[in-house]
């Protein structure tokens, strides 16, 4: 793994771990989530839980706050603090809900990113979080690796360097990941990326063309959010000799379709597979998945992803989540991830968000916040990009609002 200028490897690691925290029987009875500043002790800190197949996961100090901390105390696991040599945190008072405080060896903690809600969280293994049997003949690579620590997509790029010889990691802490991507391909350190839209949208904005080009990428994965058709034709622009492949994965479900035929969605006839390690199904709209990468609570059984699909001309599509997607305009409905894409369509536009505002007589409107790729007058954007719109997205579906922003906004989580 690569920290800046510093290489280490995974042995190194585990020594330094072991050398601050000493004999793991301390922890081998109760469920611990180590408190860490940065990704160096992150890693540390896991490689050592699996070593000594504890009862793990890690949370970054950033992310606690009293409610944070009473969640945990709530499913029975104790915070130790990686930077005070491990010594128990103050225990929140409230007590464990039944059967949550339960020690289960081999289990990893993985942190949902707690963007709809304070953070869950989700039980899983050294087993489900290895997805990487399905792939075949993965070249050398070194991965940035930008995602929140805790997180299922980060414990996936960690087990990856772990698991499967020949992938490297480039680890980044920076308060402004754009500027750790920039650092990093400066030093010739990146082959590959997993990353966020949001992310390169991010990105592209920040980080000057011509480093981008020159970059050696092989690899892209793509996950997180919608994948739209924008983003996907944008990075095959840039790197055309790369393998470029959108993944679908959530914290229970685990990583369960992978796409890479440069098209937004996925094929249609993966509701027809009723065998091998992931099915998927649609019912009332919402995707439903049986994962054998799923949750260790979810006992193979269908997981409701409470997101929303639609399959078109035999593709399905991802329409945003159910709670919070879907527009009633007078009683038509739209959904904000259709409008999205195709404002994102528009050469001039970085990227677009679509939300609701509630409006008299008709109940709501589309209000779209964008962040174009060159500053323009706003009266004029509004009207290029209602032009756009018109004829292309029902009348009810072009917004009525409009916001233009300087940056795109990205969370911890590398979400929008």
């Amino acid at each position: 793994m690569s920290f800046g200028p510093e290489t280490l490897n995974w042995a190194t690691l585990c020594a330094r771990a072991e050398e601050a925290l000493g004999m793991a029987d301390q922890f081998t009875r109760r469920r611990v989530v180590a408190v860490v500043e940065g990704v160096e002790s992150a890693l540390a800190a896991l490689v050592y839980g699996l070593v000594h197949n504890l009862d793990w996961g890690v949370i970054e100090a950033a992310r606690l706050s009293p409610e944070v901390e009473a969640r945990f105390a709530q499913s029975g696991v104790s915070l130790v603090d990686f930077t005070t040599r491990y010594e128990p945190r103050p225990a929140a008072t409230a007590a464990p809900k039944d059967g949550q405080g339960d020690h289960v060896p081999g289990r990893i903690t993985v942190l949902t990113s707690g963007t709809t809600g304070l953070l869950k969280l989700i039980a899983h293994s050294k087993a489900t979080l290895n997805t990487f049997d399905r792939v075949r003949d993965l070249p050398p690579n070194r991965w940035f690796v930008p995602y929140q620590i805790g997180s299922y997509a980060w414990y996936q790029m960690a087990m990856l360097g772990l698991l499967v010889a020949g992938q490297d990691l480039v680890a980044c802490d920076a308060g402004d990941l754009a500027q750790g991507f920039e650092a990093a391909l400066s030093l010739g350190q990146v082959t590959a990326i997993s990353s966020t839209p949001t992310f390169w949208r991010h990105t592209l904005l920040s980080v000057d063309e011509s480093l981008l080009v020159s970059a050696p990428i092989r690899s892209i994965s793509l996950g997180g959010e919608i994948v739209d058709q924008a983003i996907l034709d944008r990075l095959a622009g840039l790197y055309p000799d790369a393998a470029i492949r959108h993944i679908y994965a959530s914290s229970e479900a685990g990583a369960a379709i992978v796409v890479a035929d440069g098209r937004a969605g996925f094929d249609a006839s993966l509701l027809k597979r009723d065998s091998g390690a992931v099915t998927v199904k649609i019912e009332e709209g919402r995707l439903f998945i049986r994962s054998a990468y799923g949750n260790r609570d979810a006992g193979g059984g269908w997981i409701d992803t409470g997101d929303l699909v639609e399959e078109r001309d035999g593709r399905v599509y991802f329409c945003g989540r159910a709670d919070n997607s879907m527009i009633n305009i007078g009683g038509q409905k739209a959904f904000s991830a259709d409008i999205e894409a195709h404002l994102l369509s528009h050469p001039d536009v970085v990227w677009a968000k679509v939300t609701a505002r509630r409006a008299p007589l008709v109940g709501s409107l589309p209000v779209a916040s964008v962040v174009l790729r060159q500053p323009q007058d706003t009266e004029a954007a509004e009207i290029m990009l209602t032009r756009h719109c018109d004829g292309r997205l029902a009348d009810y579906a072009i917004p009525r609002i409009w916001s233009f922003l300087e940056a795109v906004p990205v969370r911890a989580s590398l979400k929008s």
